[in-house]
This record gives structure tokens, sequence and C-alpha cells, in this order.
């Protein structure tokens, strides 16, 4: 961020220097000549220096990774050392130059006088126009890999303005010394006629721009989710000893691999379900806590949708109903490693369920732990609405459950479906009684689409968990604050002391009306304010054990992932569009593996904000974070929270052969062109999405 905003002080700063250069250039009373030279003097170190800055920041971007300073190495740093060389070779022997000083002594007070020269401005200029092709470069075309087209694109837009600045200024000082010898000089009218038409001529351009990039973003009417971008293989499959008797199948070329269909990986469809749900989709009119009637979109009318509890091993049936959701509404899995045609994403693996319409998904519970599930149509609109609710799948062996089991999501609305607790703007204190020593679990949910921080105070807990899998060997820790990803989930537990503990989103003291969930032996307890204290790192967490994969493991594919933002123009419309290796969907790469391929990817934050990356169907193993490896439990998660200025390196195992999602859980960032698919060789869709089907565009 710090480089961001240095980008653009850099081009305010050069742009007062290039402002007074031109000053300097004009017929003027000596005090006003010297007075520009002063200022032009002045201004001229803040913006060496700044401009130096920005280059031992980019020298630390790049200790951290080359992806983030790609593109400044070939584009904004040769620009700035060109233009700089400039001003120290030609401009600053000028200003400090023995002809200034004659120039200053010949000057009688009241008389007129000029730096006739035309190299002192073209220096500055270069400055001026190389910090605006960096502003203007960082604006629209950020990017990593740089592609050519962008390089290309900077370098002659830099070159026209240095050619059109260079024929404006030798137009003028001609037009200066015809002034002065023919005692004429511009008029006022005159150079607001040639400013005028400047102007028109800017704004005709920029109008031309931005309707073709305005059309050219228009998603398409109609599109299959398999046709979009490059597909990536990033490494050819090879004979790994690693992989047992996937060496033999490796060596099978992708023609000779059966097609499936998404359709066909369904759950099973002929066994007696062992536990049942239906859950009804329907608008209704539900009264927030503020007191204010709004609209939301329910499942069985509740907001979240109702908590649903499995246990291990069972076979799932859940109905979904559509009522009078005009858009359609779909059921994801969210955490849930089930079989493709399961997942729920409409125009990938099946069609939105349209109103009156229904649709059964079935899948065995093979995992345990804590998740969610949501409407995958449009789910940023869905979501933001309310179809979403909480899926909890316990083990099978009983012992190891705590004797109180509480689950809470944060989430925008602040209702609650009666068994859910809700941690957010509820308008009123959340209590919950437990006797003291009681163990006690809290399954944290963050349905926001941003990081959520949670304080527990008052007692030492243990996090047991991250998205659903079990940490190995959890230590003690107090006053922690928890960070939880946009999606993610943590279980925490601990034993109830004999004093209120409370959970919050701060460490402010609680009162009555907060947003915060006080657990206590009584209803009248109020805990202390928690303590800030260092924020939760799970790769220092926990005790080591075994991993499938590690940094010395020989991967069949290596995938990198830049996410970066920038301004630019999406489904017909200009915002600020999120990127996954320069791309917005669907120029997003697809990622092309093959069942039984070991996947490591590289996830590098560019930009200024965070970004939850979600892979559906998968858990993935953290291996290093900002460099640095994995110290504690093995770290699997299905969503990881890359922070701006973060990367991570991460690895699964492709076994469950679909086309999957890979998207930031911003649903706003999936929406404005983040999302991707990671894609099974051999595996197809027959489902479409676009304005002409059923199945939105996110």
């Amino acid at each position: 961020m710090f480089e961001y905003v240095l980008t653009f002080l850099i081009f305010f700063i050069w742009w007062i220097v290039y402002y007074r250069a031109k000053k300097t250039c004009l017929p003027q009373p000596k005090e006003h000549l010297l007075k520009h030279l002063n200022k032009l003097r002045f201004w001229l170190w803040p913006a060496m220096i700044m401009t130096g800055l920005k280059f031992a920041a980019g020298a630390v971007l790049w200790n951290a990774d080359w992806a983030f300073v790609e593109d400044k190495a070939f584009i904004q740093w040769p620009l700035y050392a060109l233009s700089i060389s400039a001003v120290f070779f030609f401009s600053l022997p000028v200003l400090t130059s023995r002809k200034l000083s004659e120039l200053h002594a010949k000057l009688n007070d009241g008389s007129n006088g000029y730096l006739n020269n035309r190299i002192l401005v073209a220096s500055f200029s270069a400055a001026f126009y190389a910090a605006a092709c960096s502003c203007l470069y960082m604006l629209f075309l950020s990017q990593s890999p740089l592609r050519f087209s962008s390089f290309i694109t900077i370098w002659i837009a830099f070159g026209i303005l240095m050619g059109t600045a260079w024929v404006s200024r030798r137009r003028q000082f001609k037009e200066l010394q015809h002034s002065l010898n023919m005692d004429h000089r511009v008029t006022y009218k005159q150079r607001l006629i040639r400013f005028s038409w400047k102007c028109l001529l800017v704004i005709a351009i920029t109008s031309i721009m931005v309707s073709a990039g305005l059309i050219s973003s228009r998603l398409p009417d109609r599109m299959s989710m398999m046709d979009h971008g490059r597909h990536d293989s990033s490494g050819s499959p090879g004979n790994h000893s690693h992989h047992g008797s996937h060496a033999e199948a490796s060596s099978i070329s992708a023609e000779n691999i059966e097609s499936i269909s998404v359709a066909s990986l369904r759950g099973p469809q002929t066994l007696k379900p062992d536990r049942t749900f239906e859950l009804s989709a329907q608008k209704k009119l539900l009264t927030m806590p503020s007191g204010e009637t709004e609209e939301v979109w329910a499942f069985n009318g509740l907001v979240p949708g109702p908590e649903l509890r499995i246990q291990e091993g069972e076979l799932v049936e859940v109905t979904l109903v559509n009522i009078d959701v005009e858009d359609g509404v779909t059921i994801h899995w969210h955490g849930i490693n089930v079989p493709n045609g399961e997942d729920g994403v409409a125009g990938l693996t099946q069609n939105a369920v349209m109103p009156g319409e229904q649709h059964i998904y079935r899948f065995i519970a093979e995992q345990t732990g804590t998740y969610w599930y949501h409407s995958h149509q449009q789910s940023s609109v869905q979501v933001a609405k309310g179809l979403y609710g909480t899926l909890v799948i316990e083990p099978d062996d009983a012992t190891v459950l705590e004797d109180v089991d509480l689950t809470v999501m944060a989430h925008p609305k602040g209702t609650s479906n009666g068994t859910t607790i809700t941690l957010g703007a509820t308008g009123k204190l959340q209590r919950q009684t437990v006797k003291p020593g009681k163990t006690v679990r809290l399954r944290l949910i963050n349905a926001h689409n941003m990081p959520k921080m949670f304080y527990l105070s008052g007692a030492s807990f243990k996090v047991t968990s991250i998205d659903g899998v079990d940490l190995n060997g959890p230590e003690w820790i107090q006053n922690q604050k928890m960070l939880l990803a946009a999606g993610g989930r943590y279980d925490i537990s601990f034993a109830m002391p004999d004093h209120a503990v409370s959970l919050t989103h701060s460490a402010d003291a609680i009162n009555e009306r907060s947003e915060a969930i006080v657990i206590a032996g009584n209803d009248r307890d109020q805990p202390l304010p928690g303590r800030e204290g260092p924020v939760f790192n799970p790769a220092k967490y926990g005790t080591p054990s075994s991993v499938p994969f590690d940094a010395d493991t020989v991967y069949d594919r290596n995938f990198t992932l830049v996410l970066d933002n920038r301004v630019g123009f999406y489904n017909g419309m200009m915002t600020n569009v999120q990127t996954i290796n320069g791309y917005v969907f669907p120029n997003t790469p697809s990622l092309m593996v093959r069942e039984g391929d070991i996947v490591k990817m590289k996830f590098v934050n560019r930009g200024f904000m965070d970004h939850p990356m979600h892979l559906h169907g998968h858990h993935i193993l953290v291996l290093k974070r900002n460099g640095e490896p994995v110290e504690g439990s093995p770290w699997w998660t299905d969503t990881l929270n890359v922070a701006p200025g973060e990367t991570y390196e991460a690895a699964f195992e492709a076994d469950n052969p679909g086309l999957w999602m890979d998207h930031c859980h911003n649903l706003d960032h999936a929406a404005a062109g983040m999302s991707m698919h990671l894609m099974y060789e051999g595996v197809y869709t027959p489902y479409e999405i676009g304005s002409a089907t059923v199945n939105k565009h996110e």
C-alpha cells in the first residue's frame, strides 16, 4: 500500500516541478523569474528523494517475491531511471550554471527575462510523464505475469507524450521569439481556443476508449464454464516415486481418458438415506434487530437457515425447494468435499432451481467438523439476502464431544434461527448459561465478506480445528485474538471457569447492547473487558505430525496465482476489478489436473484487499506463509485468507474428479472477476451460464 500511495505522490510532486519549469520559460519580471527558479529548486529535491524511495520500496517487495515487482522492473523503474538521468545530465547543470548567474546579473529591476532552454523543460516533462504513465499503469493495467501488450502500450504512450510535448514546446518557443521581435503576443482568447481544442480531443479519445471498454467487457449471453481463459497445466504429469501406481497412469495421454459428465458424479442415488432435510427458499419480510422491516431470501423462513446436524458416515439427503425466488437458487456445501455433481454451483455442476422446482442433493458425510451451506447462484447477491445456514458433522465416536456444543455464526443480518447463536448487530447482548467445570466447544463461522476478529476473554482456550480439520496437539492460549477468513471456521474449546466468559469482535467493555456473547453460570454476571493480545497464528500453533507432502515433494503440477486489483471494465461497468494473474473471469486461467496428481499452489497478493481463496471439493495443506515453513500442527484449510503483501504455498492431492470453482470468498470480489476453475482431464459439464440461461454469472 505504501508503494502504491508513493506512486501517486511522486506524480503530484513531479507535476509541480514541471509546472515551475514551464514558468521559467515565460517572459516575466526579474523577481518573478527568480521566484519560480527558487521554487523549482525547492520542489526538485523532494521529487528526487521520493523517486529514490520508490526504488527502495521496490527492492523490499522484490525480496518478498518477484511477482510483486515484475511489471515495475520492466515498466516503472526504466521510466523513472530514464527521466531522472535526463534531469541529472541536462537540468541540474543549467540550474547551477554560471550562465544562470549571469542572467540574474543582466536583469535590471523591472526588466523581463526567461530561460530559453527547451532541454531544461524536456527533462522535467520526461519525469512528469514517466510518473503519469506509472500511475496510469497501476490504475488500469497492473498485472503479473506481465503481458507484452501492456508493456508496449505504456512505452508507446510515453513516447507519444514526449513527442507531443517536444513539438508543443518548440512551437511555443518560436511564438515567444516572434512575439518579442514583433512586439506581438498570443492573446488570451487564442490560448483559450487552443486549450478548448485540446480538452475536446482528450474527451473524444477518452469517450471512445471507455465506450469500447464497456462494450467489449460484457459477459457472453451463453457460455460453458469450460470455455474460458487459458488451460494451464503448469508441468506435465511425470513418473514420481511418491505416487506408486500413479506413475503408470501418468503416462496415459489426455486423449485416451474417457470423458465423463459432472452430472454423473453424484452421491449414492439408490440407498436409503440416514438423514433427510428439506430446505425451502422463499422471500420473506423480516423484522431486523433495528426494528426496520426488510425483505430477505431465506431457507425455511429463517436467517440463518436451519442448523443441520448429522453424524459421520451418514448418507444425507437434502431436498431444495424454490418457492418464489425468481433468479433461481442452489445449495453449495462449503468445505464439504462432496462428489462434484452435488457441489451446487449453478452453470457448472447443475442448473439453478427455479420457482416451483426442486433438486435433491445426496452425499455421505465422510468428514467431521464445522461447515456451512449457501446458495451459489449469484452468491454475492443471494448470500447477502440471507440464503445461508450452518452444518455440523459430529464424529461417530461420541466420547470426544464436549459437554456444551454451540455454533456461533458472524453474519451481517443480526437475526437468529433459534439454534445457531448470532454474533453481530443483534441489538442486545447474547447470553448462554453454562455451569462451571463444564467443557465448552464454540464453532465459529464467518459468513461476512471480510475477515472478522474474534476475542474470547475470561478463559484459556484451545483452537481444536480449522475449517473442519482437527489440529494436532493444540495448546492452551489466552488473550489471543483470532482473525477468521470470510467463509472460514475455527472450533475453540475451554473449561468453563467460575466467572463469566465473553466472545466479541473487539476488546471493548461489554454492556447489554454489545455485539457479544456472554457465557456464565447465571444470567447476570458480566465479564471483564478483554485484553489486546497477539493475533493467533495457525502456522506456529500445535504439534507437528506426518503429512502426505512437504517442501521436498516432487509435484506433478505447480501453479502460481497472483491476486491483484485495478480499475477496469467488467460486464458493461467500470469498476474495481479483482484479477487473477492479471485477468478477470472468463479470461482467468483454468488449472488442469489429472486424478492422482500432487498439486502445489502459490498465492501472491499484490493488491490492497484481503482475498480469502476458496477451492471447492478439496482441502489444501499450507506449507509456507511469507516464505517461512509451517512449524506447528499440519494446517489444512478450504478457505485461505491471503492478506495484502502476503504469500502462501499450499498443496493438495487431486482426488475428487470434477470441475471445481476456485474463487475469492469475498463474494463481491468473485462477482468482480476473481473466479476460476480447477478442471480434471476428461470431465465436462453439460450446463451453461449467461443471461440467456437460468444460470447467472457470479
